[in-house]
C-alpha cells in the first residue's frame, strides 16, 4: 500500500475499500486529519477513525491523476 496520508488536504474525498466494513453503506468520506498511530480521521456529520489500509488508495490516485 502506498501511503498518501501525508499529502492529503483536509476536505478531500476518500473512499473505503469495498472489502472493509461491508455493512457500512457510506463508502465516501471527507478527510479531516490524521491522528496518533497513523490513523486517518474521516468526517461526514461525525468523525470516524480509520486505518490507512482501509482507504481505497487506487481510487484516490486515479481521481488525483484526472485533476
Amino acid at each position: 500500500m502506498k501511503s498518501f496520508s501525508n499529502t492529503i488536504n483536509p476536505g478531500e474525498k476518500l473512499r473505503l475499500r469495498d472489502d472493509v466494513l461491508p455493512l457500512v453503506k457510506r463508502r465516501s468520506w471527507i478527510f479531516a486529519s490524521t491522528s496518533k498511530g497513523d490513523r486517518i480521521l474521516l468526517g461526514h456529520g461525525y468523525v470516524w477513525e480509520a486505518k490507512p489500509d482501509s482507504i481505497d488508495w487506487e481510487e484516490y490516485q486515479k481521481r488525483k491523476d484526472l485533476d
